[in-house]
């Protein structure tokens, strides 16, 4: 019984900590890529709103075990990549 509490608190912590990304899968956005590309490259995104003409996709991963966060913000209109993020070479 306790096991499949332990099993149960883990699973739900690890559906809280957001869409796993690679850096590397980001850093290949491009300018004029569409939502469905960049959904393929990055996977669903965890939030999806609209702010001054444009629709933002948000990915977050969380690391539990490290304690560390990262997040990556995309905007597009019309559908399109406004600009591909800028993401430094030391994020790995």
């Amino acid at each position: 019984m306790r096991k499949l509490a332990v099993t149960t608190i883990a699973l739900s912590l690890a559906a809280c900590a957001g869409t796993s990304f690679k850096w590397d899968s980001a850093r290949q956005i491009k300018p004029g890529m569409t939502t469905q590309e960049v959904t393929a490259l990055m996977g669903t995104p965890n939030n999806v709103s609209s702010i001054s003409g444009a629709i933002r996709y948000v990915w977050t991963d969380v690391n539990l075990l490290s304690g560390t966060t990262k997040t990556l913000a995309v905007d597009f209109v019309d559908g399109k990549v406004q600009k591909a993020p800028p993401i430094p070479d030391e994020f790995k």
